[in-house]
């Protein structure tokens, strides 16, 4: 089993510590695990600028030291792998390209929370939205973390359709077109994409993306690697052996992990 997308304390909506999620995944006989909590948000000028949505960037080099303190440890019991998650900002994006070059990360999870200037787990978020409008939405979205895959900063698209986390309605709103360019994109970028077993936590239930784009990203070849997105230890590899089963059927043979961002590939299960 493997995870690559977990978080922590620091984030200010997590609990747990770094090694409380260590000492979870050793319990469950986890293979490869990432230590990924969210970047603080570098490109604002105040250090904490998010209390309970990331670290302050004071704190951004003592969690990559216990990340690489903690990877030592336990190097002889499970392969830790060191990195973080960050928003994606169209035009923002320099700050955290600077700040990230200085560390030794395995990988980099790049998400986009942020949509038209609002949370997208945000309930509120939808309100005014028909539903005729919701395909449009949905298509912009798709075209935002395409935008994100071309930036070239990140190794991991992060819950590629958690718009519809809070909104269900958006689950089945079609947009075909806009998710075959953003899968396109992140194959072509070199990236991959995770799926994320985290929509259990919300309104939405599943996981991220829907079965039709799992589909679609066999069909373009998008490598893919398995995160829970745990937020609490106990739901490190939550799912993994369900969704493995699922994308075995699709036709997917193996997951994308990383070695400081040289991708490598092990058995689906």
């Amino acid at each position: 089993m493997i995870d690559l997308h977990t978080h922590h304390e620091r984030c200010g909506h997590a609990t747990g510590s770094l090694r409380d999620y260590v000492t979870a995944a050793l319990d469950k006989g986890v293979k490869v695990l990432g230590l990924s909590d969210h970047t603080p948000w570098f490109a604002e000028d105040e250090d904490h600028a998010k209390p309970r949505v990331a670290m302050p960037k004071s704190e951004f080099p003592a969690y990559i030291a216990e990340a690489l303190a903690l990877k030592e440890e336990f190097a002889h019991s499970i392969e830790i792998l060191v990195s973080t998650e960050a928003d994606f900002f169209s035009g923002r994006m320099d700050p955290y390209s600077r700040a990230l070059s200085g560390y030794p990360l395995d990988y980099v999870i790049g998400s986009v929370h942020m949509f038209e200037g609002r949370d997208i787990f945000d309930t509120g978020r939808w309100e005014s939205v028909r539903d005729d409008e919701l395909g449009a939405v949905k298509s912009r979205y798709f075209r935002a973390v395409a935008e994100c895959a071309r930036s070239g900063l990140f190794h991991v698209l992060g819950h590629v359709d958690a718009l519809k986390g809070n909104y269900p309605k958006l689950a089945g709103a079609p947009a075909p077109a806009a998710a075959d360019e953003m899968l396109r994109a992140i194959r072509d970028a070199g990236a991959v994409m995770e799926i994320n077993t985290s929509g259990g936590t919300k309104m939405c239930g599943g996981w991220y993306p829907d079965f039709d784009v799992l589909e679609r990203a066999h069909h373009f070849g998008v490598p893919i690697t398995f995160a829970s997105d745990a937020h609490v230890p106990e739901r490190v590899c939550d799912q993994f052996p369900e969704v493995a089963k699922v994308l075995e059927e699709i036709g997917f043979r193996g997951w994308t992990v990383f070695r400081r961002g040289v991708a490598r590939t092990v058995p689906l299960s």
